[in-house]
């Protein structure tokens, strides 16, 4: 089979017939070739979908398709797509040279789409790559394929990381220094402090960045051009400090090492935080070195998506698992408040159903070791859409709860476990801050903190902890089944004004906890539980 690049010099020996668009007299309808009479921006934006060596092969259709390649905004030299593996050319580096260098003068690349080096040293002259590897190429090649695309004005670059490479891309040879740079998506890269000064000060034009997995070793993320703002599991591994005063959209999906400080984001509207203290201080790679295994190990996709979709992204409230919560006061008491949902495995630690194989929250932390996370709520109390989730006991948030500002424009507020404590003292001081909130989630896990349901019921008894949030027109509780918390919520919103119809209930079934007892005894043996 002839390779894509040697399919670049071919010339085609007929040229089919072509119909023009008006012509409707003659010739066979069917045997028209209408696709080569389509301009060229949507023969571009068809081939936008295709890999770079499957755009080289049409140069082969026709006289009309020899040149059209060589033009063509997007090119994506990836072999791997979400899991799957696309045979490229023999001798790929080769080839994808010769797809840039012989693309014309004046056409630039508006998006690049590649992969990093498939490893075997990184380096192009470290280790010899297998001889039955056609894909290999270097992390110099892919510094080279960089350069070459902020050459030709890139507006958008997704560098994703190998499956098979074991090693951060880490732009050595690269600079990212751009006036035209708009959109730039990294997974599994290290940005060195030269890198992100060139992000902050040297690309005007950047509007997205998202980085997914990426080792950051630098102070500061300074942009005025920022609009979105994407970080999930990446290591923060010294104080970092975003200051955006642009940026619109901010995802923060659990930091390591430290969570970043947020400084002059007054323009934000939309902004998702979740944390885990348990990859925030001091010496967490060897207290939870399988959880942190596990997280970096998972499979990433080739276009570097936040897999972690809101819990609450959907405004109806008529799916199946959803009912009103007058619906379940009519279930029995006893099933809902003796039992509490906790079986005869139930857990003393955490009061989850895991039994004696919990891992979740034995391995205790010094709290005062929680490293970074300072003014995340005063930098977000702007926004008019807000995701706060985190698990029982959260630090960082709690932390910054004794000096909450308030949230005027708020309209919609995600909360997770961390803000039911026994006197719900998080949650009713952000309500206390939110005069204008119209809708409130809260997603309840399968484990508590350390509060007994005593200490919780009695609670609810204690006076002083009174909100008022008159434009209220929907609480969405989500949670397992006969989970006793949920009354005790709904007490205190009944209690606070708000109707009970205006309450909603979506119900989690456990059926996964037998599929993951496996996991639960694997994690618990390799954390010496």
């Amino acid at each position: 089979m002839r390779s894509a690049g040697q399919m670049l010099d071919e010339t085609p020996a007929k040229k089919p017939k072509v119909c023009s668009a008006g012509d409707t007299s003659g010739g066979d309808a069917a045997s028209a070739d209408r696709l080569s009479a389509l301009p060229d921006e949507v023969l571009h934006h068809v081939m936008s979908f295709l890999r770079a060596w499957e755009v080289a092969r049409t140069c082969v259709l026709s006289r009309r398709w020899r040149h059209v390649w060589a033009s063509a905004p997007c090119v994506d030299l990836r072999v791997w797509r979400l899991g799957r593996h696309c045979a490229p050319p023999d001798r790929f580096a080769k080839f994808a040279y010769r797809f840039l260098l012989q693309r014309e003068a004046s056409a630039p690349v508006d998006t690049l789409r590649l992969l990093s080096s498939p490893g075997y040293g990184g380096h192009r002259y470290r280790q010899s790559p297998p001889s039955d590897e056609p894909e290999y190429y270097s992390s110099d090649d892919v510094d080279a394929w960089i350069r070459a695309a902020i050459k030709r004005r890139a507006r958008v670059i997704q560098l994703t990381a190998h499956p098979k490479d074991e090693t951060y891309s880490g732009f050595w040879h690269a600079n990212i220094v751009s006036c035209h740079l708009k959109v730039l998506v990294l997974s599994e890269s290290l940005l060195s402090d030269r890198t992100l000064r060139q992000l902050s000060s040297r690309c005007p034009s950047l509007e997205v960045l998202d980085l997914k997995k990426c080792s950051l070793k630098g102070s500061e993320i300074s942009s005025a051009s920022l609009r979105s703002l994407t970080i999930v599991e990446c290591s923060v591994m010294q104080d970092l400090t975003i200051a955006s005063p642009n940026l619109l959209s901010l995802r923060c999906f659990k930091p390591y090492h430290r969570a970043p400080l947020f400084q002059n984001m007054g323009s934000i509207t939309t902004a998702t935080i979740m944390l885990d203290d348990s990859f925030l201080h001091v010496g967490y790679e060897n207290d939870n070195e399988f959880i942190h295994k596990t997280a970096h190990d998972e499979g990433s996709d080739s276009d570097c998506s936040v897999e972690n979709d809101p819990p609450y992204s959907s405004d109806s409230c008529s799916d199946a698992s959803t009912c009103e919560f007058v619906e379940i006061l009519t279930d029995s008491e006893d099933e809902q408040c003796d039992d509490h949902g906790q079986g005869p495995d139930h857990c003393k630690h955490c009061k989850c159903n895991h039994g004696p194989y919990c891992y979740g929250r034995r391995n205790r932390f010094d709290v005062d070791k929680i490293l970074g996370g300072h003014n995340v709520l005063h930098s977000l109390s702007n926004a008019t859409n807000l995701e706060l989730l985190a698990g029982a006991g959260e630090v960082i948030l709690n932390r910054e709860l004794k000096t909450c500002p308030v949230f005027g424009n708020l309209k919609t507020l995600s909360l997770g476990e961390w803000c039911i404590t026994a006197d719900f003292y998080p949650l009713i001081s952000l309500l206390q801050h939110s005069p204008n909130l119209e809708r409130l989630f809260i997603e309840l896990k399968l484990y508590d903190d350390d509060d007994t349901e005593e200490e919780m019921e009695d609670s609810t008894k204690l006076v002083g902890r009174s909100f008022a949030c008159t434009h209220l027109k929907i609480v969405k509780i989500k949670c397992l089944e006969y989970e006793y918390k949920v009354h005790l919520l709904a007490d205190l919103f009944t209690d606070n004004g708000v109707p009970v119809e205006k309450i909603f209930v979506r119900r989690q079934s456990i059926w996964w906890m037998d599929s993951c007892i496996p996991n639960i005894l694997h994690q618990a043996t390799t954390l010496n539980l």
